[in-house]
């Protein structure tokens, strides 16, 4: 699409607005020649009084809507092998030693007396509140919280190193 002779330093503007929002020339190119189509499809049927201020809002608003639908769509504006690719799970080491933990843990929280470790399920894996163990048990809620307190001391005693 061909522009008139009159309008080069308006789209000299348009082209600068484009670019401090950081677009590629070809994108601002391609914004250009569509905000100048919408300003004839507009001059048609209104007057426009500031074309420089159409322009430059419509080729702005035009790439905000284009970026909002890249993003919409999941399209980047890079090639996919400029992305540096990071997996954030944990490496097969880690893994490993997480479950060797686990099982350590585990092994602890069996040698722990029943009561104290139905109390400690109840209260750190289930989320129970203290005075509601304390009332299933006939128990004060401080009885509770020393027995409960010695368990989590004897597991923390017995993954010492680990």
């Amino acid at each position: 699409m061909s522009f008139p002779p009159v309008l080069s330093d308006v789209l000299t503007s348009v082209r600068r607005a484009l670019y401090k929002r950081g677009l590629a020339s070809d994108a601002v190119d391609d914004l250009v020649q569509e905000a100048y189509r919408r300003l004839e499809v507009y001059k048609k049927n209104q007057v426009v009084e500031r074309p420089e201020g159409f322009l430059v809002r419509t080729a702005v608003n035009l790439s905000i809507d284009q970026a909002r639908q890249q993003a919409r769509n999941g399209i980047a504006a890079e090639p996919v092998e400029e992305f540096s690719i990071v997996d954030e799970a944990p490496g097969p080491d880690e893994v490993y030693d997480a479950k060797q933990k686990l099982e350590r843990l585990n092994e602890g929280f069996q040698k722990l007396d029943p009561l104290t470790r139905q109390m400690l399920k109840a209260q750190r894996l289930d989320g129970e509140r203290l005075s509601t163990i304390a009332d299933r048990h006939g128990m004060s809620v401080s009885a509770v919280e020393k027995r409960i307190a010695k368990g989590i001391a004897i597991l923390a005693e017995w993954m010492e190193g680990w």
